[in-house]
């Protein structure tokens, strides 16, 4: 009988119940059991087992996951709004007897589609479009200005093929970091980012001007870095009070002078 491999833990430290070659570092502070420093799991102030800090109940990103885990976003409702014009082009191409134009339709209806359905394949054929069309347009010896437009169109189809929201919506794992920027980004104070959207557009539409401001200063109340999660963005409120209140100030301005000129408040 051969003898039992040595452990690491101190000898007044009990070993993880999970990787009991490692010495326990903590107590979970969701089910009270032992973990190691590997398996560990910070959440704001508390540290739990690598199995309780997935949990949906325990963990933010977790449950944001879940949330949009194979749910259709704005982008699989808009490709399912473009598919009848895809399918347009390919019949009218297709009455033209261009047959290379035809199977570039064909490709497209077909991809946007299966996007909506959530085929994962689509994902990467999203790419391989403009490279078709690409090729379709050297062969008929079209003008090369018409290439412009497929400049922006594949950077796009890069960003939604590295979009984490897309991979969720198509069940692709992400990991934790991706997952906390898209949180970030979509939940921690959405109404700071709105404020500093609206105050940026107040610049130019004097309604969005007060909104801005509203929103900013409901969303620097919200400001709570001991929140579990922390709610933060305090900068981006602060930034849509700043230029709501800049916004209000230029419209006030050109107001008074249009009324000092006898003309009309409005343009």
């Amino acid at each position: 009988m051969s003898a039992p491999a040595p452990s690491t833990a101190l000898p007044d430290t009990p070993p993880c119940p999970r990787h009991p070659e490692c010495a326990a570092v903590g107590t979970c502070a969701r089910c009270g059991g032992f973990y190691c420093e590997p398996e560990a799991i910070q959440h704001g102030a508390h540290t739990y087992c690598e199995a309780c800090g997935h949990l949906p109940e325990v963990s933010h990103l977790e449950r944001m996951r879940q949330k949009l885990w194979g749910k259709r976003d704005g982008w699989a409702w808009l490709m399912l709004a473009s598919a009848p014009l895809h399918l347009t082009f390919t019949l009218a191409v297709g009455m033209e007897r261009l047959w290379h134009w035809v199977g570039v339709g064909a490709a497209d209806t077909a991809v946007v589609v299966a996007w909506f359905l959530g085929v994962r394949r689509a994902r990467p054929a999203l790419l391989l479009l403009l490279p078709l069309w690409l090729g379709v347009m050297l062969l008929t010896e079209r003008d090369l200005w018409v290439l412009v437009p497929l400049v922006p169109a594949m950077g796009l189809a890069l960003w939604l093929y590295a979009s984490t929201r897309v991979r969720l919506y198509f069940q692709l794992e992400v990991d934790r970091e991706r997952l906390a920027r898209l949180w970030d980004a979509r939940e921690n104070n959405p109404l700071a980012r709105h404020a500093l959207v609206c105050g940026v557009a107040g610049l130019v539409l004097p309604v969005a001007a007060p909104v801005a401001m509203v929103l900013g200063l409901l969303g620097l109340h919200r400001v709570n870095p001991e929140a579990r999660p922390p709610i933060g963005k305090g900068n981006h409120a602060l930034a849509g009070v700043v230029l709501g209140g800049i916004g209000l100030v230029f419209w006030a301005v050109v107001l008074l002078w249009r009324l000092s000129l006898g003309l009309s408040p409005l343009p």
